[in-house]
Order: C-alpha cells, then sequence, then structure tokens
C-alpha cells in the first residue's frame, strides 16, 4: 500500500492501519443488571405512570407539565425541547399555537431546527401556564397555526447581579482569588438586543462569556473563563442561570489542569459553593440557579413518547416495554452511590461510565444510547431524567473540548485543516499540557451519546456546546493524513469509531438550529463522509473492499465484526431516516452482508451463527470470499444448519446486552426503512431469541422495533 499524504484525493487513497493508535479488543456487552444493586437508596424522585397520555384529537403533538410543589403556583413557565415530524409545522409560513383545555397560553418557539423540506425537525418552546395546583398535571397540545408576534418583556438591568469568586491554588501551594462579574456585560446585551437564545413573551435567555480575573491585580487569567445562559421569566422577575465554567481554550499557552473552589454570589451574598477539586484541562461543568423575587418554578414535562418517536429524530424504542421498579430503582441506586464514592472528584466525577473508553467488558453507556437514556425515553421516569443529565453533565469533563479563541466555537477544520487533538501529527502544534493528569482515555470507538437526548429533552445551552464539542472533537481527533485534511473523512477507525463518530455528526447536524455558526460545517463534513463511503466501496470498490458488503476495518480488512457492522448499520439507518444524500445506498449495501447473515441458510450460512464475534471475509488462499456457501465453509467448517441448531451461545442469546440483541436492533432500525429482507428476518430473529424480551425490562439500550 502507499503512503497517503495529508492532501491526497479521495481516489487515491488506500486503507493502512495508523501506527500511532492501537485499537483496543472488541468487547461483550453484558447488561448493566449485572452490576450490584445498593441495598438502602437514598431519597428519590416520585416515579411517575409510564403509560402515555393522550393528545387531542387535531393536535400536532402535546407535552404534560405536571406540579411538583406542595403550594399553588400562579405562574408556571416551562421550556423544553420538542422534536417535529417532517411537515408538521411549516414554520416559515406557519406560526405555533400552545393550548390547555382548549385555551390558548402563552408560547414561543426558539433554536429551530428544519428538515430538509423547510418544516421544522426540532425547536426549543417555552409556554407560560397559570394557576397550577399542587398535583395537578395539565396536558399542553401543540397546534399549527397563524404566526404571531412573542414580544419580549424584559427589564433593561435585571436584578441579577451574580459574581463568580475562585480561590485557585497556585503550584506553590499559594491561593489567588479570582473574579468573575457578568451584570455589566448582560445590561450591554440586552441593550443592544443581541447574544440572545431565546426571545419572546415568555423566556428571554443571553449567553454571557465574562473572563475571570484576579481580584488584586485585574489581570485577566489565562484560561478560567464562565459563560452563563441567563434565563429571565416572569419580566425578569425570575432568572434561570446556567453557570457554566469552562478550561477550554485550545490557542493559549500552557493548558493544563486547575484546583479551586468556587462560590456564587448574588448581591454579595453566597448563593453557591463548590468544594476545593481540580478542573481538568479542556473539560467543562455547569450548575443551574434560580434567583429572583419568586422560587423556582416546581414542574416537570413529560414528552408524548410515541409522538417524539414518530418524529425520526430518534430510533423506534419499544414503548410497549414497562420497565420494572426494581430496574429503576436498581440502576439509580448505582448512580447515587458513584456519586457519593466520588465526592472528591467534585464536577469531574465520572460516576458510572468507564473513565478508561478502552476497556472490554459490559458498557452502559455504549449503544445507540446509553442505557439510561434508553430507559428514560420508555419510561419517562425522573429519576432516568437525572441520571441521563448527570451522565451527560460527565461527560462535559472529558478532555475533548477545544473552543478556538479566534471563532469561540469548538475547534473546526475549516480554520485548521491538518490539526489533530489525538491521532497524527498536528499542524499547527498545539499547546503543551502541563499538569495534565486525568482520569480520562477518551476514544471514538466507545464514545457514547451523551448529549443528545439531553438537548432534546431539555432545551438546554449546555447540551448543545456538549453535542457540538464532541462532534467536533471527532473530526479533529482523526489523522489529518488519513481524513485528508480539512475534508474530515472517517474511514480511518475500528468499524464501531466509525458508527459513533458517524453518529455524533449526524445529531449536531441535525438538531443544531438553523443558525448555528457550526451547523453547515457537521452538515458538510457528514456529507464528505458519506460521499466517500459510497464512493470508495459501493460504486468503485478500493481494493481492501469485500464483495460481501461490508464496512472496511483498515486495522484488519480481511475479517468482520458483524456486531460492529450492526452498530454502523444502526446509525446509518437513521441517517437514512433523516433524508441524508448516500445514506439509503450505504444501507442497502452494508445489508448485503448484515441482513444477509440471516437469509442464506439454505447456502448453508446458518441464521445460528449471525451473531458471530469475527468471521474471515478471505479464504485461506487470501482470497476475497464471494459466495455464502465458502463464507460458511471458511467460518463454519462441517456445520449443518437445521431447526435444532441453537442460537450461537457466545452471543448472549439471553442478553439484552449481547451480539444477538445487537442484531435484533440492527434488523429493526433498517427495516424501517424498507432494506430489502430486515423486516421478515427481525421477525424471524425476534422468534429465535425470546429471552432478550424478558432482559429488556432491565436493560432496554437495544430494545429498538420496526416503525
Amino acid at each position: 500500500m502507499s503512503p497517503i499524504t495529508p492532501n491526497a484525493a479521495s481516489t487515491s487513497i488506500t486503507f493502512k492501519p495508523v501506527t500511532s493508535t492501537t485499537p483496543s479488543a472488541p468487547s461483550t456487552q453484558p447488561p448493566i443488571s449485572t452490576l450490584p444493586t445498593q441495598p438502602s437508596l437514598p431519597a428519590a424522585p416520585t416515579p411517575i405512570p409510564q403509560s402515555p397520555f393522550k393528545c387531542a384529537a387535531d393536535a400536532i403533538t402535546c407535552v404534560e407539565v405536571a406540579s411538583g410543589s406542595a403550594q399553588a403556583q400562579a405562574s408556571v413557565p416551562v421550556t423544553f425541547g420538542q422534536p417535529f415530524k417532517a411537515g408538521d409545522w411549516k414554520f416559515g409560513s406557519q406560526g405555533l399555537v400552545a393550548k390547555v383545555d382548549g385555551a390558548a397560553i402563552p408560547l414561543q418557539a426558539d433554536e429551530v431546527a428544519s428538515h430538509r423540506d423547510g418544516s421544522a425537525r426540532f425547536a426549543v418552546l417555552s409556554a407560560q401556564l397559570s394557576n397550577l395546583q399542587p398535583g395537578q398535571s395539565k396536558i399542553v397540545n401543540l397546534y399549527a397555526g397563524a404566526k404571531s408576534a412573542s414580544t419580549p418583556s424584559i427589564p433593561s438591568s435585571p436584578d441579577w447581579n451574580l459574581e463568580l469568586e475562585a480561590q485557585v491554588v497556585d503550584t506553590n501551594g499559594s491561593t489567588t482569588t479570582l473574579i468573575a462579574q457578568p451584570q455589566a456585560e448582560l445590561v450591554k446585551q440586552i441593550a443592544s438586543n443581541t447574544a440572545h437564545r431565546l426571545s419572546g413573551a415568555v423566556a428571554n435567555e443571553y449567553t454571557v462569556v465574562v473572563p475571570f480575573k484576579n481580584k488584586a491585580t485585574g489581570a485577566t487569567h489565562s484560561h478560567l473563563s464562565a459563560r452563563l445562559h441567563a434565563r429571565l421569566v416572569d419580566g425578569g422577575q425570575r432568572i434561570r442561570t446556567d453557570v457554566v465554567v469552562e478550561n477550554t481554550r485550545t490557542w493559549t499557552a500552557s493548558p493544563g489542569n486547575l484546583t479551586y473552589s468556587l462560590a456564587v454570589k448574588r448581591n454579595g451574598s453566597t448563593i453557591y459553593t463548590q468544594p476545593q477539586f481540580t478542573h481538568y484541562h479542556h473539560a467543562r461543568w455547569h450548575k443551574v440557579l434560580w434567583t429572583g423575587a419568586s422560587a423556582e418554578p416546581q414542574a416537570r414535562v413529560r414528552h408524548h413518547m410515541p409522538y417524539f418517536l414518530a418524529s425520526k429524530a430518534i430510533w423506534n424504542y419499544d414503548l410497549s416495554l414497562t420497565i420494572p421498579e426494581s430496574s429503576l430503582s436498581s440502576v439509580y441506586g448505582q448512580y447515587k452511590q458513584s456519586k457519593t464514592s466520588q465526592a472528591n472528584l467534585g464536577p469531574m466525577a465520572n460516576l458510572l461510565l468507564n473513565p478508561a473508553f478502552g476497556t472490554t467488558g459490559g458498557r452502559p453507556e455504549i449503544g445507540p444510547v446509553p442505557q439510561w437514556t434508553a430507559m428514560y425515553l420508555i419510561s419517562q421516569d425522573e429519576r432516568m431524567k437525572e441520571v441521563m443529565l448527570a451522565h451527560a453533565d460527565a461527560a462535559g469533563a472529558v478532555p475533548v473540548h477545544y473552543r478556538d479563541e479566534s471563532s469561540n466555537q469548538p475547534l473546526d477544520l475549516d480554520r485548521y485543516p491538518n490539526v489533530s487533538t489525538w491521532r497524527g501529527t498536528s499542524q499547527p502544534a498545539l499547546p503543551t499540557v502541563v499538569n495534565g493528569s486525568t482520569i480520562w482515555e477518551p476514544d471514538t470507538s466507545h464514545q457514547a451519546s451523551f448529549a443528545y437526548v439531553p438537548y432534546m429533552v431539555t432545551g438546554d445551552a449546555f447540551y448543545q456546546d456538549e453535542m457540538a464539542y464532541w462532534a467536533g472533537w471527532d473530526l479533529t481527533a482523526m489523522n489529518p493524513a488519513y481524513r485528508s485534511a480539512g475534508k474530515g473523512l472517517l474511514w480511518e477507525d475500528q468499524v464501531r469509531g466509525q458508527a459513533w463518530s458517524l453518529r455524533a455528526l449526524g445529531e449536531a447536524s441535525r438538531i443544531l438550529p438553523d443558525s448555528h455558526a457550526m451547523k453547515a460545517y457537521f452538515q458538510g463534513r457528514l456529507s464528505n463522509s458519506l460521499e466517500w463511503f459510497y464512493q470508495n466501496w459501493v460504486v468503485s470498490p478500493l481494493p481492501d473492499v469485500s464483495p460481501m458488503g461490508s464496512p472496511v476495518n483498515p486495522y484488519s480488512t480481511g475479517t468482520v465484526g458483524p456486531w460492529q457492522n450492526d452498530f454502523w448499520a444502526i446509525v446509518m439507518a437513521q441517517h437514512a431516516e433523516a433524508g441524508e444524500p448516500k445514506a439509503k445506498e450505504l444501507l442497502n449495501w452494508v445489508s448485503k452482508l448484515g441482513v444477509g447473515r440471516f437469509q442464506n441458510e439454505a447456502q448453508g450460512y446458518c441464521v445460528a451463527n449471525a451473531p458471530a464475534y469475527y468471521l474471515q471475509l478471505k479464504n485461506t488462499s487470501g482470497k476475497w470470499i464471494t459466495t455464502w456457501s465458502e463464507f460458511a465453509q471458511v467460518n463454519f467448517p462441517g456445520v449443518v444448519c437445521s431447526s435444532t441448531l441453537p442460537v450461537w451461545a457466545d452471543s448472549y442469546p439471553a442478553s439484552a446486552g449481547g451480539y444477538a440483541a445487537n442484531a435484533r436492533a440492527m434488523l429493526a432500525a433498517v427495516s424501517s426503512v424498507d432494506v430489502p429482507g430486515a423486516a421478515s428476518a427481525y421477525t424471524m430473529w425476534k422468534a429465535k431469541t425470546p429471552l432478550i424480551d424478558k432482559d429488556f425490562l432491565n436493560n432496554p439500550t437495544w430494545a429498538i422495533v420496526p416503525r
């Protein structure tokens, strides 16, 4: 194979392992239920019914807003994310109307992302409810209607007056006091009507970015900064502030860990303290605080999950499952115990995440979405929401957060086509990290979907930024020589790494608002990779591409891990549902092997062996296998197919987290976009693996069903 130059055209690329990185061994997927259950659980949110509530027959969809207070609440502003089916709300020509018990209530829509037909795909919605009684639930129905203005009502100088004070421990053991004072900047932004992400009659949110300065000298700290997302509701009488502290600068010299304690003050009085901890380099954390004349509104929002899933923003999880209380309380107990045992890490705690991403074995975060996220989608239990959001927060501690000082956005390949944050040599070189030891060892092949569903559910800016950071890192992490520099091609990875990176790019490119500075960037890089895969694997296959139709692992081109292919196909099915060009063609191509291994018993390839661990794509002569009969002979010599042949035991056919379950999810996902034979293969495979359904009640990570 010829070496690859940084700017080589895609047609000249051949597959070559990246010697600077050693891929980790593949892992099995036992369910989280194998972890010990905590015998006594801390106080938890009250469970809520899992059965879906009903929307008005003529509504697009609805949400349920339930009181969380023992007192009546005169004003209850709520902000949440809402995905939409293509065509349901043509936001360019239509407004959105909210009604409770048939009466219109104030509603505004912000941060809209659109489908390819121009209709709304996603929006951040803010609604104003009134007179919510203790224990009361109200259904907020959403309708398309006439466009109308939602006029903001904002005081010119809100009674916010926050100050952040950090006591930083210097390398010599002395302490320096840093302060960040955002009030003047907020007043300036209100006056100029800039830097707001939410704007209307219900909620007005401004992103206020300020440095930390030495209290004694006024000198700006080189790395620590604050981003405060200040949401004014009730005319500014109440303010929700998401206080984000970042140590994320890319090009400033000497990045490293910082040890400090933090106090947040309002009008001179301390309202929150964070005890001393070590803030990792290229990491961030946040804390939501409410201030003002009235207390924080106490309400929870439940989405109408059948519509949420039908929007195709997420895979079709099996809502017929009822997650038992024992499973919910077990996962919640494990999470609470992890918080207690990792208290010394403060905001840098990993909770149930494995900080060494490449470690083999069962991983609750690995899947289309993490286990707790799947449990939340199915149950909408408040405990699972807490666990889901806490782990999205924990991912902020992973040192993959590179903010470019010139753009004030995550590092990108437009400005720096040859930068590298993980593999290969970076041009320009990144500053040397000092004092940079952390618990984290991130990689792409074991990366979870941390922030996508949290952002879709909450609409919070912190999770929106997390999506952009992770998708941005997936691009800059790849070796510039193999990713075609600024094109950001993602073939240089294990197949599972390709899958999860493509997932992250898809999440950002679909759900980021159309107005976001990096929306087009992520869409373009996703398109680049899909086009490259299509041209070099399907149209004019490179020499290392199997005729059987398998994504290429550049580290071992002659073998295939069917379960990794399943990951790849599950992600590609989501791209196909979103209408990404070339996604359906790629899905049909990869399904030659992916679905085909369930369809060719007549040629000797036994369905029972479909969820194999690793298979050979070449025969003993080193030639590509081209037929199913030869594929069976090479990989399972002497095995005769029969209806009594048991499903391969090492695929964990009774486990919700094994290769057999991965295959179920793949067949369900690809059948939803009409891949030939997938629907019948799913029905057959489901019948052969009935014990998986029982275990899905403990771990529904892979409990995807056909639409």
